[in-house]
């Protein structure tokens, strides 16, 4: 083990306070993420939740608030013409996303995702730990994906369901849709895997032909 950690380059001093104080900004981020859709979610239930059963986490009433429209009169009326309108609305989840497996039963639903959010941040600090630095876009995109299963895990421990609150519908050329609530989390989830893709699509390709030029360089 001893050979093995000399062959690894030391870090330099610079290297070593650049590479911490990335920790602490990625730390500070997913702190940052996961506190501010903690308390969105709190301040939907206390200004949107209408009434709640005490025993019952499917019986509740939540309302809806319209934040913005581009055209209000459409969307209220029910006529054809387009819109597309973001509001807020309390909603819970029981499943996952768009609802899926909220059907199961309690004793098999609330421990099976409990070891699915716990297996997936193992691996993603695994993930982390193993990718270079220097991958930054893969880091911050796995901590933002972290952030989003940490911050509905909270819910679920909490509460056994997570609250969704902000809502998106549209009318485009005769398509009307009413998009799953959502919230901060699931935008961390999905803006990672996003950012994800474009370095899988992108960045790792430049990588790849950068690396491939430089063992040519080198060979000759």
């Amino acid at each position: 083990m001893a050979f093995a950690a000399n062959l690894l380059p030391a870090l330099t001093p610079e290297a070593s306070r650049a590479k911490r104080l990335s920790i602490i900004c990625l730390l500070l981020m997913v702190l940052g993420s996961i506190g501010l859709d903690q308390v969105s979610k709190t301040h939907a239930q206390k200004s949107l939740m209408i009434w709640s059963d005490p025993h019952d986490p499917a019986g509740y009433q939540g309302q809806r608030f319209p934040l913005w429209s581009s055209n209000a009169d459409a969307e209220f009326r029910g006529s054809d013409s387009s819109f597309i309108s973001i509001g807020t609305n309390y909603v819970r989840n029981l499943g996952a996303a768009w609802g899926a497996l909220a059907s199961l039963p309690d004793y098999i639903r609330v421990p099976f995702f409990y070891l699915v959010t716990c297996l997936a941040v193992v691996i993603i600090l695994i993930y982390m730990r193993s990718t270079p630095v220097h991958h930054r876009l893969v880091i911050f995109s796995l901590a933002l994906i972290m952030s989003g299963a940490v911050g509905n895990f909270i819910d679920r421990v909490r509460f056994g369901y997570v609250i969704d609150w902000i809502d998106v519908r549209w009318n485009i050329l005769g398509w009307h849709y009413d998009f799953p609530n959502f919230n901060i989390a699931d935008s961390s989830i999905t803006g990672g895997v996003m950012l994800l893709l474009v370095d899988m699509v992108f960045f790792e390709r430049f990588r790849a032909a950068r690396s491939e030029q430089l063992t040519s360089t080198n060979a000759a």
